[in-house]
């Protein structure tokens, strides 16, 4: 039996992500909100969010509670994203962008810590991945985002090479001591490059730190760059990240609508050049439009 064209999404972190935009954010002062944009955040979710509009058939495993859970539960359906969600205790956390009307490729962003979760809750996690892996024999599993407490990084490694000894491809995109448990059953690696820096114990350009990366790991590695050219290594090519065009309001979700255009991308055959510049064309369409992993429309070719 052969691999589904599936990504299988594990969003430990989830939020409701909010974007408020204003002429100018004062201080100690009321602040008049002129729009706001609320999805189904973290930086897992906001990939899945992505490879799902560009095509990519997607399932999420996810923990959820309380009302922000239950309108993150709601709007995934809505966007006919399919989520197994595992009920905890503690309300989902809540992230907000702050946008001024500056024209400044940057945002004030406010994030609550993500909710922890208890042993049966992490259990169940656990359990519902394998059996998606079972199940649905699917190509990717995505994981992205810090490790929230009571998520230990041994333990989401062992789950991530569980998935891997049934033949499934990992791509992670983490930060800290999560991302050095998870480095090692690794296929792919997408990180920044601050996030490189932390996990190499030394600042290097992207391309080197790509390049340290997929050596030390055996793993195919991205690094971003913010507005800056990125770098990458994949199958032991080094290939370039191209910067944007055009710098966007609205940065918040750009590096998630990467790596979910990227997955999708490799997930329709497309070859890591090809790949890479979908991604980056993602980024780039997320940042002109409010609300973390949604596109602005792609312009054709």
């Amino acid at each position: 039996m052969g691999r589904a064209a599936v990504i299988l999404v594990l969003a430990l972190s989830p939020s409701l992500d909010v974007t408020y935009e204003l002429p100018v954010l004062r201080r100690n002062t009321v602040n008049r909100v002129g729009a706001v944009t609320r999805v189904p955040g973290g930086k897992a979710l906001n990939a899945a969010r992505v490879a799902a509009s560009l095509g990519a058939e997607v399932e999420v495993v996810v923990p959820l509670g309380g009302a922000s859970g239950a309108w993150i539960s709601g709007a995934l359906r809505d966007e006919g994203i399919a989520a197994t969600v595992i009920p905890v205790g503690t309300e989902t956390r809540t992230c907000v962008a702050v946008v001024e009307d500056d024209g400044a490729a940057s945002s004030t962003d406010l994030y609550e810590a993500a909710a922890p979760l208890d042993v049966d809750a992490w259990s169940a996690l656990a359990a519902a991945v394998l059996d998606t892996v079972a199940r649905r024999r699917p190509t990717w599993l995505l994981l992205s985002g810090s490790l929230p407490e009571g998520a230990r990084p041994a333990a989401v490694a062992e789950l991530l090479g569980r998935a891997r000894s049934a033949g499934v491809l990992t791509a992670v995109d983490s930060s800290g001591e999560g991302l050095r448990a998870l480095a090692p059953v690794a296929d792919l690696i997408k990180v920044n490059r601050a996030e490189a820096a932390e996990l190499l114990d030394r600042d290097r350009s992207p391309q080197e730190a790509a390049r340290a990366l997929a050596g030390r790991w055996a793993c195919d590695a991205v690094v971003t760059d913010g507005v800056r050219p990125g770098g990458a290594v994949a199958g032991g090519v080094a290939l370039p990240v191209r910067a944007p065009s055009r710098a966007g309001r609205f940065p918040a979700g750009s590096g998630d609508a990467f790596l979910g255009a990227l997955v999708a991308a490799l997930l329709a055959g497309g070859d890591a050049a090809v790949a890479l510049a979908a991604a980056a064309a993602a980024a780039e369409a997320n940042a002109r439009v409010p609300g973390a992993g949604v596109l602005d429309p792609l312009p054709a070719g």
